[in-house]
């Protein structure tokens, strides 16, 4: 793994007041933990919902690597995640070679940062940005 991907690694608590949401409700509070699994990026999610509900998600990848073929996902098969220089790491996830949902984490020039801009292409529907706000932990 490259040292590009250390800064972003660590937990990630959501600043709600901070993030802008176009579809859907913002959540109450979110983390989102980043680590180091050999080589592979893990991603953990966790957010209470608006209704109070936890919901739970992961996934992993590898930065610069091949595609990651899902299968627990009805919606996508398959993760791309590349860094867009040293503080911007995008995830793709894709269905039949199609983006259905690009995510892109830019990290802050102090590193305390990290702003998540998620767009969700709903196929001949709409597309919807949700930019989310978060604040390293302590």
């Amino acid at each position: 793994m490259t040292d590009k991907i250390t800064p972003f690694l660590g937990t990630w608590i959501l600043d709600v007041e901070a993030s802008d949401y176009e579809q859907g409700e913002p959540p109450k509070s979110a983390t989102m933990k980043i680590e180091d699994e050999f080589g592979m990026v893990r991603f953990a999610m966790s957010q209470v919902t608006a209704e109070g509900e936890t919901v739970d998600d992961e996934f992993s990848a590898m930065p610069d690597g091949p595609e990651t073929k899902l299968g627990k996902s009805g919606l996508v098969d398959a993760m791309r995640l590349v860094f867009d220089g040293d503080r911007n790491l995008v995830s793709e996830a894709r269905r039949g070679g199609l983006t259905l949902m690009k995510a892109e984490r830019e990290l802050s020039e102090d590193g305390r940062t990290l702003t998540v801009t998620q767009t969700v292409h709903l196929v001949d529907v709409a597309s919807f940005t949700n930019i989310s706000v978060y604040r390293k932990a302590q």
